[in-house]
């Protein structure tokens, strides 16, 4: 099934959903649906959307969770409409079958679960086919997009119309502008906090209806896309990690191009530095010094670049500390390497490099900070594709898959790479954060892991992504990294820590930490959900939340 233009990203998506996987033998469906009552689904699908945008068999593949082995998270078939209107017409037709939906974009949460469902048997209902970007306003700095719209597709856009700005990205690239928003993924520019710049939804409600927010529910309103506020509740935030709702437009901010813009590397060479990486980004975001959300990897994100694992390190278990000190000292790595950049007239990144430098040194001397300034030639502004690849991690919105294959790090030969992440919230406490990551790291190592992080210091707060990269072809592996992401979760549950984000099956679980008053904000977006939506089709158990045709028989 072809998503991409690009060869080369369509050769990427096919490699992570096709190789080593085939489809059960046995055909899932709808739960309470017979085969006869199955295939009558089928045939009302494909008169919406045609039946070369009806998908089930071997096509599932493209719409299941590529790094898991459970049968319980399939689908039954998955449908892939163009246009709101075919939407609403599959709205109406699972709303008088009784059959879940599940709504993705792209399909590119990937080590969360990626575009399957919860529920074995649903409906995946993928918007990749609706790929229009509708405006990209250079004077105001916005796009407005639709789910199948990618990261390279609104990048390739403001390059071909020679636009003065820079979309965001993240780490990698081909997935959905809208569906990464809409999840709380970020980038790397200083519009990196995608949940926090969007300004104005189109969304399809259960019923069919169709509504807008913020200014953009005033019809003809100019402040459409610049005003996020709306005239009473403020209703956009629903829509996030949410089964409320199919939100086919998005209007999201982006970074005006820089006339100045300077990529700055920290790096830190013990483990225990952690403390003071926190105490100074903590600094300088809360003082605004810093213009974009940091990056920071700890060494392993550079070790997995040296070569296969299993290359390095052939024995069994985590490895050993003595390792990771020897190829530490071999290819001159640093524990902690942090990236960030500074956007502006000349003299302004000048002035925060300087007060950067300050406050590095007031806090960890040893720490070494290197950096490279780029302007624009002549009175042109930066051009993103001219920075370096080496001074390129992503800050200046040019996007990338390159990161894609460390998924296969910790695989053997033969094998094929997976992973699951542990992303909790943390608070910029220094020594509270480094506690944590050290009893993350005991746990991980109990397990056989190591301790692989990436994290992203956000204005204020940070998380810490850790990766759990496994082998999918082997089940005891794949367990092995199960039972590690619950430990995880139990240790962090005595930090009082909770995950911004999470897989599938632990969704439940990352609910259920949000407890007070007895988990009155779940039983409050219930509410919602079983007033909008009460015959449950869209995400039923989507971050936890189920319709009550669902939850009755769970509780």
């Amino acid at each position: 099934m072809k998503q991409y233009e690009d060869p080369s990203i369509q050769q990427a998506h096919d490699r992570v959903f096709k190789e080593g996987r085939s489809a059960p033998r046995d055909p899932t469906f709808p739960p309470g649906f017979s085969e006869s009552q199955f295939n009558g689904l089928i045939q009302e699908l494909a008169a919406i959307v045609g039946s070369g945008n009806v998908h089930t068999g071997e096509a599932l593949l493209h719409f299941s969770d590529p790094f898991s082995r459970q049968t319980v998270n399939l689908p039954s078939a998955a449908v892939c409409p163009e246009s709101s209107d075919e939407i609403i017409a599959i709205l109406a037709l699972a709303n008088r079958l009784h059959f879940p939906l599940w709504t993705t974009s792209k399909g590119k949460n990937l080590g969360y679960g990626g575009p399957a469902p919860r529920v074995e048997g649903s409906v995946v209902m993928s918007l990749y086919r609706m790929r229009r970007i509708l405006e990209v306003n250079e004077k105001a700095a916005y796009a407005v997009v639709e789910p199948g719209v990618s990261f390279f597709d609104l990048y390739e856009h403001c390059r071909a119309q020679k636009l003065a700005v820079w979309p965001s990205m993240p780490a990698i690239a081909w997935g959905s502008v809208l569906g990464n928003t809409l999840d709380r993924g970020f980038g790397y520019t200083s519009f990196g906090d995608h949940q926090n710049h969007v300004c104005g939804m189109e969304v399809l409600l259960a019923d069919g209806q169709l509504m807008r927010t913020g200014q953009w529910a005033a019809s003809n309103a100019p402040s459409a896309f610049v005003c996020k506020a709306s005239f009473g509740p403020q209703v956009d935030g629903l829509f996030l990690q949410s089964n409320l709702g199919v939100v086919t437009k998005l209007g999201i901010w982006m970074q005006p191009q820089p006339e100045t813009t300077m990529t700055v590397k920290l790096e830190m060479d013990r483990l225990e530095d952690l403390a003071d990486l926190v105490e100074i980004l903590a600094q300088l975001r809360l003082e605004d010094v810093i213009n974009n959300d940091p990056s920071i990897f700890n060494v392993f994100r550079r070790i997995s670049r040296l070569a296969p694992r299993h290359t390095l390190h052939p024995g069994p278990g985590a490895m050993p500390e003595s390792l990771v000190a020897e190829l530490m000292a071999k290819h001159d790595l640093p524990y902690w390497t942090t990236w960030f950049s500074f956007y502006g007239a000349k003299d302004i990144v000048l002035s925060r490099l300087a007060i950067t430098q300050a406050t590095v040194d007031k806090i960890n001397p040893r720490a070494k900070l290197t950096y490279k300034l780029f302007e624009g030639e002549g009175d042109e502004r930066v051009d993103a594709a001219s920075i370096p690849t080496e001074w390129q991690p992503g800050n200046s919105g040019v996007p990338s898959i390159n990161f894609a294959p460390t998924i296969d790090y910790n695989t053997p030969p033969g094998g094929i790479g997976g992973h699951v992440d542990f992303s909790p919230i943390l608070a910029y406490d220094g020594p509270r954060v480094l506690e944590w990551f050290e009893a993350a790291t005991r746990v991980c190592n109990k397990h056989g892991f190591d301790s692989f992080v990436g994290g992203h210091a956000f204005a204020r707060h940070l998380t810490l992504v850790h990766m759990i990269l496994f082998n999918r072809l082997d089940d005891a592996h794949v367990h092995k990294a199960r039972e590690l992401w619950l430990e995880l979760a139990s240790v962090a549950k005595g930090f009082g820590l909770v995950n911004y984000r999470t897989h599938l099956d632990y969704m439940d679980l990352v609910q259920d930490s949000y407890n007070f008053n007895d988990n009155a904000y779940r039983r409050f977006v219930e509410t919602l959900k079983d007033s909008l939506d009460p015959n449950g089709i869209l995400s039923p158990g989507k971050s936890g939340i189920w319709p009550r045709a669902y939850r009755e028989p769970r509780e």
